[in-house]
């Protein structure tokens, strides 16, 4: 009966998509064109009308990497949001696992098109569809069937000791169970989980027997200059750091304070949550802390074919592949590319990525035909930055010299 009752309505079904597509695409956003400057001061004012207690913003210019701040980075005692003031990335971490996978690609030490399980081996036991094993492309465009279990209690204060990535996979292939959500290739659905696992084959493939973090350290970070950045909270860090902020009565607060680890919270300010500095156990799909000028390096890394001060971080090739839109088994684009999400405004494609949680939103976009690229990182987990990445310049030939 209910079979027959959605065969019934699928016709009604496709002409209500049909219609709603055509109002989106009629109320669409466009790209508001304005100065890289004048962009950084929408930012900063951000902060003036009280949408977050603190901000950095950084844009790229071809070369041209400028940063502005504003706003206090802790509430409880005022500190000033500073060009070297430290946030939580999150999930925006996922681009650097993802170029972490493209390098080991390039160099033949794992061929992401071929089954995740010749290089995890005994540590895989997700059961596949016969004739269709889950590969390393599946898992950077998130579509390899998985589900995503519970990541909020991965979160513990710094200093923290974590575990290993392959305790980390054990418990998260545990609680995920053996059998796939769908099959692979057939939708794309968001997994955390799915990060992990390339975070580990990162481990597995790597020459040098590195951990995860090691292995960013030593050929992104280290490479392209951002020496403000780790998966751990640094001496320096911690002094500069941004403190997460949360909205005491919010949905999302709440779930939080239910699940994490209580050692994460600080005091309670007026209506804020408070957090004190913590590390996500997780780093693959959200464990990099760092300054936006900083992220807008690897930004402009991208941005300029792989390449930064000398430094060729990724082939050409392999930055195209992963600015690429990939499809689903039926050739239909899935929004995602190699670990960016990707879209059109105006016809014109864009990479972006968020984060969200423990009082953080950090946002990057690119625009890769205007050779531009934004950060915002926030402490406040309800701001939504994407209003100010949509913005970009106007298509001209940017300004050659590194700032």
């Amino acid at each position: 009966m209910i079979s027959g009752l959605w065969t019934n309505l699928r016709p009604l079904t496709s002409q209500f998509a049909t219609f709603f597509m055509l109002i989106a695409l009629i109320g669409c956003v466009h790209v508001h064109e304005d100065s890289a400057e004048a962009i950084r001061t929408r930012a900063v004012a951000e902060v003036e009308r009280g949408a977050t207690p603190g901000l950095a913003v950084a844009t790229v210019e071809g070369r041209t990497i400028t940063v502005d701040v504003a706003g206090v980075a802790a509430l409880a005692d005022g500190r000033p949001v500073e060009r070297d003031t430290a946030f939580l990335w999150f999930s925006i971490t996922k681009l650097f696992t993802a170029t972490a996978i493209m390098q080991l690609h390039e160099r033949g030490e794992l061929d992401i098109d071929a089954p995740i399980r010749d290089v995890l081996e005994d540590e895989w036991t997700l059961r596949e569809p016969p004739g269709r094993p889950i590969t390393a492309r599946d898992l950077l465009c998130h579509r390899g069937g998985l589900g995503n279990p519970s990541v909020y209690d991965r979160a513990h204060p710094a200093g923290h000791a974590p575990a290993t990535l392959a305790e980390q996979l054990a418990d998260l292939s545990k609680a995920h169970g053996p059998r796939l959500r769908r099959r692979p290739g057939q939708h794309a659905r968001y997994s955390n989980f799915g990060y992990l696992i390339l975070g580990r084959m990162i481990e597995r493939a790597d020459p040098q027997g590195r951990d995860y973090a090691a292995y960013v350290r030593g050929e992104i970070l280290e490479p392209l200059g951002m020496v403000h950045t780790d998966t751990r909270w640094t001496p320096q860090m911690l002094a500069h750091g941004a403190l997460g902020h949360s909205r005491a009565k919010s949905m999302v607060t709440s779930m939080m304070v239910r699940v994490a680890d209580p050692g994460v919270f600080g005091p309670t300010l007026d209506e804020w949550v408070t957090t004190v500095p913590f590390e996500l156990e997780g780093a693959p799909y959200g464990g990099l802390i760092g300054t936006a000028g900083d992220l807008a390096i690897f930004l402009a890394a991208h941005i300029n074919h792989g390449e930064w001060r000398g430094r060729q971080l990724l082939s050409p090739a392999s930055v195209l592949a992963m600015q690429t839109p990939q499809t689903d088994n039926r050739g239909a684009e899935l929004g995602y590319g190699l670990g960016w999400h990707t879209g059109r405004i105006d016809g014109e494609r864009y990479f972006n990525h968020m984060g969200k949680g423990g009082g953080y939103r950090p946002a990057v976009r690119i625009w890769p035909a205007r050779r531009y690229g934004v950060v915002i990182l926030t402490n406040r987990t309800v701001y939504d930055p994407r209003p100010l990445t949509r913005s970009a310049p106007p298509r001209s030939r940017p300004k050659d010299a590194a700032g």
